[in-house]
């Protein structure tokens, strides 16, 4: 008995935190000047954190009790709802990096706010696939890896390459002295392609052509992605 718990408590932790461990290997990669382990650690865990809180804000507002907006239901306003879900993750995983790191003194590149926040972002995808796995695990091991496959190509790839972009708008406001403008536009960009991926997923079997529709924004979110660690790297060349 003891054995099976072992091996179903491993293959939990295998599922939840593998497939962000993987993207979190393949994003630092972009960094020419590799942060320290220590931050890299850190911001990590401030997104599990904030993953936490994110889901205690959500109930709080649009939950079966909520407070403030108790009208706003998947079932019935499924976009403004997925606004508002994506507007509080998007916002709390830029938190997590604004309290734990910004102020470090090795957050000392333009590069690195795309870094920590794609960091943060899958600290937080981690805590995220322990509410979708964990109940499958009573259920059979299959099932789990199944859900972290489609993740680990889907929800888990969205939060890094939201992020990511919220990370492009934070480099630029090492530039400019709009800071707090620019990344709250950032973090308005992350939310529209993040509720709109939410979206797309609830209706792909009712369009046609609906998995197409969220593989191209997935792509369209990859390719900016890409394209701002290549600006970033061209400005910081000259920084």
């Amino acid at each position: 008995m003891s054995a099976a718990i072992i091996g179903t408590n491993l293959s939990y932790l295998i599922l939840t935190f593998l497939p962000p461990l993987v993207w979190l290997v393949f994003y630092l990669r972009e960094d020419c000047h590799p942060e320290p382990k220590r931050l890299i650690l850190i911001a990590f865990v401030s997104g599990i954190a904030s993953a936490v809180f994110a889901v205690i804000i959500e109930i709080f507002l649009i939950g079966p009790e909520g407070i403030f907006f108790p009208a706003i239901r998947i079932e019935t306003t499924p976009m403004l709802f997925f606004l508002v879900i994506a507007f509080i993750e998007e916002y709390v995983k830029y938190l997590a990096v604004k309290f734990a790191i910004i102020r470090q003194r090795d957050f000392d590149e333009p590069i690195d706010g795309m870094i920590y926040m794609i960091t943060a972002a899958l600290g937080f995808a981690a805590i995220e696939n322990t509410l979708f796995i964990l109940p499958l695990l009573h259920e059979s091991v299959l099932a789990g890896f199944e859900v972290t496959a489609n993740r680990f190509l889907g929800a888990n790839l969205l939060h890094a390459l939201s992020s990511g972009i919220v990370g492009f708008f934070l480099a630029r406001a090492w530039f400019s002295p709009y800071r707090r403008h620019l990344i709250f536009a950032g973090i308005l960009v992350a939310t529209m392609l993040h509720a709109s991926f939410n979206y797309l997923i609830l209706i792909k079997d009712d369009v046609a052509q609906g998995v197409f529709y969220v593989v191209f924004l997935l792509l369209l979110m990859a390719v900016m992605v890409l394209v701002d660690f290549e600006r970033l790297k061209e400005k910081q060349a000259t920084f």
